[in-house]
Formats: structure tokens, C-alpha cells, sequence
């Protein structure tokens, strides 16, 4: 096995640095059948003296309990004192396009709401990183190669009080903002957008600068230019406000918040969750969790900013939260302990969102907004959870978004037990006969099982020249597959779309886009005796 060429070049950032490294873990098949349980192989990372860090990668498990499991830890090899805490993520890619393009298996001390701990002979990660067969069925191993990308954010001793000075505002982040201003200063527009019952003041050149298709209607001669007033009746007011947000700054940031209250179940790490209760009469917010451990604490949340609470506890702790895109950041501090941070979601919130997600995606595919269309795609990607698995599923095969729909796919059938969480929510009753039959198709005939032509072996299972329309819609699937063509539709469109290659001379197929990313269901991150007691 081997690593990257070359190692990554340390970014300083405030009183850390940040790291980002793609790994490569080649000949992997052999050392899962070379290696037993508990041994490991270590690729270097990153050096910032004295200090020195490196990955290691147990292919079956670094313990008897997580047989069947990849184990992945980050490790120091220095032998300075102190202990290191470190954000950190890592995620594998899929090796089997050009450029590499991330999955959707990660994990994070983010969700998991505490870093890593590195100290002089104890290292820390996920002895439960993935389990093997499933890295398998979702092609991450096709190559007979894993593709890891390590995002580590290490906080050193005694840099942690280091003063350093601001960050400078970066020219394009400031005219971003300062365009931005433009959103709330009617008086120097020069156009009216009309959605349902609000009217959006706008500038005439951002639009035609920004949208292709604004730009024809507009430059036309249409009776839209003439009354410098256009009706949008297929748009709502928030979708459009985040539109236009992003048509001028080059971001959503600063557009309506999606959720208004925290109200509901949220759940983090796992199987764990708090609730947050609203009283009817006095709108007054009261956060709850019960725990083994702890047994019930409570507390009343009050307001400190905009969509941000805090609460003293019933056991003397405090707890804030910030309610942003959706998810509420907590931030859980007892006594002196250092705080521990949680990132949650709420199921029906995050169906919500990503339908939000899914409208503005269409509003970008209309009006060829090509950047942002990538935005909402890898926006979904990342949201990817049992709850809403199904919707973005959906969204993705609407709108013809086939690398959205390819990492939709593989999540729903990562393995069996997933695709019967995602078959009970009420997203997967809204799903066509078509679609299912198409998850169905996908989880019996996985990319990751699927032969290789060895060399001299005809490369097609369905190769050009044969009767397509005495195919089943399966196996018109695996033909477009075969072909990178989309593998989205009814039978029709499949049979149009293996007609037309066939008429394109070699070498000039058409082909549709791929891509996908984000994370499977998390899996409990563990600790092992050799890091810190359990």
C-alpha cells in the first residue's frame, strides 16, 4: 500500500493548522487477506514540528468485536509531551472516476460531538470506520483500491493562547457582501420580480449577467422588458429570496432561515437525542434529555440572538443552541469540563429542508445557473440521512441529476437493513414504480459486484447492434450503466437514449454526469482501551 505522492502541505489557521490529504490504499483485497485482526497499516500524514501524525488503517478491525469492520485511527509518531485535540473527518472517495469524487461513507468528531485526543502512545478514530462488505457492494473497492480523504484540524499545546491577528476580509468575500447590500436597496433597482404575493426589487445587469435564460428574456424585446416587470408564478418567495441571494453574492448565507423554532426531537450521535417542548400559551422553551447515566435534566431556554437559546440545567450544567440550516449546534458545559459540542437534526426538519433544496435546485436548472445547481446537488449529498434518503432520491431522478441520484441509490442500499429504514418513511411512499423497482435492481445487482471485463472478454454484457426493445427494464438499466448514460426514466426514454448512442461515432458517446457524496447513517464511534477507557 501506498500513500499520495506527495505529502500535503500544512495550511496554518488560527492558532492550529488545517489539513486535507487524499490517501490511496492500494492492493487492499490482499492485505485484508494477509492481515489478522489487530494489525494495522500506517501511511504518514503530515509533519508540524516537533510534532508528527499518520493514519492507521486496520482492514479487518482492530479488535476481535469489530471483526468485519474497518478500523481507521490517526496516530502520533513523535515523542513530544502534551496532548494534541484535533477536529477531524474522513471520508472515502470513489476511486472509479476521473478526478476522484467523494462518497458518501464518513465520519466526524463534528456529529460526534467531541475531537480527538493524541497523546504520547494513544492515538484515536473509529474502530467501527465502515463495515467491509458494505465498501464492497457501494464500489469504493473496485480498483482493488480505497481512496481515503483525511480532513484534520490539530490544536497544539500552548498555541491555544497564542494572540494572532484577525483575519483580513478577502476582495471578492467583500464585494460578495457588498452586493449583497444591493438586495435591500429598492431604490436603485430597475426591474421587479413578482412572486405569488411578494415583489423582489432587482438590478437588470445581475441578472442578465448571471442567468443565460434571464439574459434572452430580457435583451428580447419581450413584454417583460418592456414593463420592466416579471411574473414568476412556478416560484415561492422563500426559494426566490435564497435565489437571489446566490445570483448576487455567490452564497445562500444570510437568507431566510428554513426552520423558524427548535422545537421537536433532535437527535446526534447516534441513537441519542434531546427535546426541545414549546408551551402553547406562554411560547415558553423547555430542553430535556434522559440518560442512564444522568437520569432526566431540564431547563428553560431563553432567547440570546437571533435563532439562538441558552438554558441553566437542572443539574447545574448550561446548554446553548443555534439553530442554523436546518440543524441545531449545541454547545453542553459542565463545571470545568471542557465543552462538548453536538450537531443535531430533527427528522421532519430535514425533510423539510431538503424539499427546500429541491425547489431551489429546479429554480437553478430553470434559469441555467449552473454553479448553484452544483451547490444544491452537493448541499443534498451531504444531508443524506434515512429520513430523507427517499426525497432526494426523487429530486435527483425529477430533475435528471444522475451523480445526485447515484449517491441517493447507494445510500438507500447500502445494505439491508438501511433500504428497510428508508422503505418506512413516508418519502418512500411518494417514490414511482419505476424508481423502486430501480432501488430494488440496484441493491440484487450492486456496482461493487459486478464483473470486470479481463482483457480479450467482450466489455458489454449488452453490447451495441441487438434488439434494445426486447430487453426488460432491467437489464435497459445495466445497458445505459455500461455506457455512463443516465439510468433514470421510464422505458421509453431508456430505449431513445440506447438508440441514439449507437448513431454517435466512436469515440463521441454521449454521456450523462456522475458524482455523489456524504455519509452513511453514523455508526457509534469507539474508543479502545489503548486510547482511553471506555
Amino acid at each position: 500500500m501506498r500513500a499520495a505522492d506527495c505529502r500535503p502541505k500544512p495550511r496554518v489557521h488560527s492558532a492550529g493548522i488545517d489539513i486535507a490529504a487524499d490517501l490511496r490504499f492500494d492492493r487492499f483485497e490482499e492485505q485484508v487477506a494477509a492481515l489478522p485482526v489487530g494489525q494495522h497499516v500506517m501511511l504518514p500524514l503530515f509533519a508540524f514540528h516537533p510534532y508528527e501524525f499518520a493514519v492507521g488503517l486496520y482492514p479487518n478491525g482492530a479488535k476481535e468485536e469489530c471483526r468485519g469492520w474497518v478500523s481507521i485511527y490517526i496516530m502520533r509518531q513523535d515523542a513530544s509531551e502534551g496532548v494534541v485535540t484535533a477536529e477531524c473527518t474522513i471520508e472515502a472517495l470513489l476511486p472509479d472516476r476521473n478526478p476522484i469524487h467523494a462518497g458518501h461513507v464518513s465520519r466526524s468528531t463534528s456529529k460526534d460531538g467531541y475531537p480527538l485526543e493524541l497523546g504520547l502512545g494513544v492515538y484515536d478514530g473509529w474502530k467501527r470506520f465502515a463495515q467491509l462488505e458494505d465498501l464492497r457492494r457501494q464500489g469504493f473497492l473496485l480498483d482493488d483500491t480505497l481512496c481515503l480523504r483525511v480532513r484534520l484540524a490539530p490544536t497544539f499545546p500552548g498555541l491555544g493562547h497564542v494572540a494572532l491577528a484577525p483575519p483580513k476580509i478577502a476582495p471578492v468575500e467583500a464585494l460578495a457582501r457588498q452586493l449583497g447590500t444591493l438586495l435591500t436597496n429598492p431604490t436603485a433597482s430597475d426591474l421587479t420580480l413578482s412572486v405569488g404575493s411578494e415583489e423582489f426589487s432587482v438590478h437588470w445587469s445581475v441578472l442578465t449577467c448571471r442567468s443565460p435564460v434571464f439574459r434572452r428574456m430580457l435583451e428580447a424585446g419581450m413584454s417583460e422588458a418592456e414593463r420592466r416587470r416579471v411574473e414568476i408564478p412556478d416560484l415561492d418567495p422563500v426559494t426566490m429570496s435564497r435565489f437571489l441571494r446566490f445570483l448576487y453574492t455567490g452564497s445562500i448565507e444570510g437568507g431566510p432561515e428554513l426552520i423558524r423554532s427548535p422545537a421537536g426531537r433532535w437527535h446526534y450521535v447516534d441513537s441519542c437525542y434531546y427535546e426541545i417542548s414549546e408551551d402553547a400559551s406562554t411560547s415558553v422553551l423547555t430542553w430535556s434529555e434522559t440518560t442512564e447515566a444522568r437520569g432526566r435534566i431540564h431547563g428553560e431556554l431563553r432567547p440570546t440572538g437571533a435563532m439562538s437559546w441558552a438554558a441553566r440545567l437542572s443539574n447545574g450544567a448550561t446548554f446553548a443552541v443555534a439553530l442554523q440550516d436546518g440543524k441545531l449546534h449545541g454547545e453542553y458545559r459542565e463545571g470545568a469540563t471542557e465543552v462538548v459540542k453536538t450537531e443535531a437534526y430533527n427528522l421532519d426538519a430535514e425533510v423539510c429542508v431538503t424539499e427546500s433544496w429541491g425547489r431551489l435546485l429546479r429554480a437553478a436548472d430553470k434559469y441555467c445557473v449552473e454553479d448553484l445547481t452544483a451547490l444544491c446537488e452537493e448541499a443534498m449529498q451531504a444531508r443524506l440521512l434515512v429520513c430523507n434518503a427517499a426525497a432526494i432520491l426523487r429530486i435527483a431522478n425529477e430533475t435528471g441529476r444522475q451523480g445526485l441520484k447515484v449517491a441517493a441509490l447507494g445510500f438507500v442500499t447500502a445494505n439491508e437493513a438501511q433500504m428497510r429504514a428508508v422503505q418506512q418513511t413516508r418519502a418512500f411512499d411518494a417514490l414511482d414504480r419505476e424508481l423502486v423497482a430501480e432501488i430494488y435492481e440496484v441493491f440484487f445487482n450492486p456496482p461493487g459486484k459486478r464483473k470486470r471485463p479481463r482483457p480479450g472478454e467482450e466489455a458489454r454484457e449488452f453490447p451495441d447492434g441487438q434488439d434494445w426493445a426486447r430487453l426488460s427494464n432491467a437489464q435497459l438499466r445495466l445497458a445505459c450503466a455500461e455506457r455512463d448514460l443516465p439510468t433514470s426514466g421510464h422505458r421509453d426514454t431508456l430505449l431513445v437514449l440506447l438508440r441514439a448512442q449507437e448513431e454517435v461515432p466512436s469515440g463521441h458517446c454521449c454521456t450523462g454526469s456522475s458524482g455523489g457524496s456524504k455519509s452513511m447513517a453514523p455508526c457509534e464511534r469507539d474508543i479502545t482501551p489503548m486510547e482511553r477507557e471506555e
